[in-house]
């Protein structure tokens, strides 16, 4: 088949992919930390925040959707977007992180609702169409899946790059004004990226939606039976999201190693996860190609499912005996992170079929808000923990306080454990999953022959 993205173009979705995994990677790592230990904001005010947040998010997310496949401009109807959200990212990320560790409690607690739920929104306006950018930048079906594939790949390692920003900034940088440098570097470096999608990307083959009710857009999108299947099973397995946000506690009050920082043992830690990982981003693209999409989450969630709960019965005995474990259970965490986005991006065929209609903006809309879901399982699920687990909350912005053993057991569970019975849990809607095989090669010949018929070509 006939290919039509650049090697220009693709760069930009991969510079695209690193900025925005970068915002989401420091505030999925370091946000509760920065919340809890610097502002020395209740732990139970986080949890109420994330869960109001995600409130409007099912709201937001959808809406945001909607409104993109209502948009027909001389620039398409997602460019707009990349380009207003360059800037909103960069001003709602350094703002985000302001430490304002001086200012009276009420007001550091309403500062950092209004601010988290801001920058929600504005991490909204601009992932959810650079996400449908890459639906409508080519109609080859094999390339869309190669792109996709591509931009979480280079997004999960920019996703890591933050832990190495961390070691550096705190070698000369203050405890208190960390993570506020490091939002300032990572927003210039996102909103640069989104700015050069925007400039090198085109969109080929996105459908005119913007006449089509609001209602029916909703009903069409519920129809995409491997969608539904794809988001539901990474909602099952959301409890991989705990393993980043409480890093830094096991960093801090787990592992101890003599003459290391936090930081610096939070990076190995990463390491020995980040390298699982990153072995699963590579080896899932070739898997799903080989085996199917199916076969390919059956195999990582077992994976995942069986070496992260071996991990924590090992790691009581002793710590080390967990890490290799922990390296396994990270193939796991790398194919979840990669899996959701192809098998998305090839339901909006099934949708064509079924439908007639793609509504990129609709079904990428309800994507972001399971991300969203799923990091705001990782918080509120921490807060919740730390509650539940008698988590004592430092005195002074940035001195660990002394916690029971009881509390450490606890917080090692949230990285091990109790996401590898998430893992085991998302087996349940994958089983549902029907769009591969044989039936998806008949469906998309099926489609092949509905789009010539609608161009006249036959």
């Amino acid at each position: 088949m006939e290919k039509y993205i650049s090697k220009k173009e693709k760069a930009s979705y991969g510079f695209a992919a690193v900025g925005s995994y970068m915002v989401a990677g420091i505030t999925q790592s370091y946000l509760m930390y920065f919340f809890t230990d610097i502002l020395i904001i209740p732990s139970s005010f986080v949890m109420m925040l994330m869960i109001v947040a995600r409130i409007w998010d099912a709201v937001n997310d959808p809406i945001m959707g909607v409104i993109v496949d209502r948009t027909n401009t001389k620039y398409g109807k997602m460019r707009p977007y990349v380009l207003a959200g360059s800037f909103l990212m960069l001003a709602t990320t350094v703002v985000l992180f302001m430490p304002l560790t001086g200012a009276p409690k009420t007001f550091k607690m309403i500062f950092a609702a209004v601010s988290y739920i801001i920058f929600g929104m504005a991490y909204t306006l601009t992932d959810v169409p650079a996400m449908g950018l890459m639906s409508v930048a080519t109609p080859n079906s094999d390339e869309r899946a190669s792109l996709l594939s591509f931009y979480v790949t280079v997004g999960s390692v920019g996703s890591l790059l933050p832990v190495g920003l961390l070691t550096v900034f705190q070698s000369f940088i203050p405890e208190k004004y960390v993570y506020f440098a490091m939002s300032i570097f990572v927003g210039i470096i996102t909103s640069s990226a989104y700015l050069a999608l925007f400039k090198n990307s085109k969109e080929r083959f996105s459908t005119h939606t913007e006449k089509i009710a609001v209602r029916d857009m909703i009903k069409a999108a519920c129809k995409n039976k491997p969608m539904m299947m794809a988001l539901l099973m990474s909602m099952a397995a959301s409890p991989r999201y705990l393993i980043m946000p409480a890093a830094l506690y096991i960093a801090t009050y787990v592992i101890n190693i003599p003459g290391l920082n936090s930081g610096t043992v939070l990076l190995l830690l990463y390491l020995i996860v980040g390298s699982g990982m990153f072995a699963g981003i590579l080896l899932t693209p070739i898997a799903y190609k080989k085996l199917g999409y199916k076969t390919t989450c059956i195999i990582a969630a077992l994976t995942g499912g069986v070496s992260l709960t071996a991990a924590f019965f090992l790691g009581k005995m002793n710590i080390y005996f967990a890490l290799p474990f922990m390296t396994i259970g990270g193939i796991a965490l790398g194919s979840y992170n990669v899996l959701p986005y192809p098998m998305v991006g090839d339901s909006l065929d099934y949708l064509e079929w079924k439908t007639g209609e793609r509504m990129e903006g609709v079904c990428f809309s309800l994507n972001s808000f399971v991300t969203k879901f799923n990091n705001a399982v990782g918080f509120i699920g921490l807060s919740a923990a730390l509650t539940l687990f008698g988590f004592v909350e430092p005195s002074a912005a940035g001195v660990p306080s002394v916690q029971s053993a009881s509390t450490v057991t606890g917080l090692f569970s949230l990285v091990t454990v109790i996401p590898g019975l998430g893992f085991l849990l998302s087996l349940i809607p994958i089983c549902f999953y029907n769009f591969s095989g044989r039936e998806k090669e008949t469906i998309l010949s099926e489609l092949a022959v509905k789009r010539k018929v609608i161009r006249n070509e036959i």
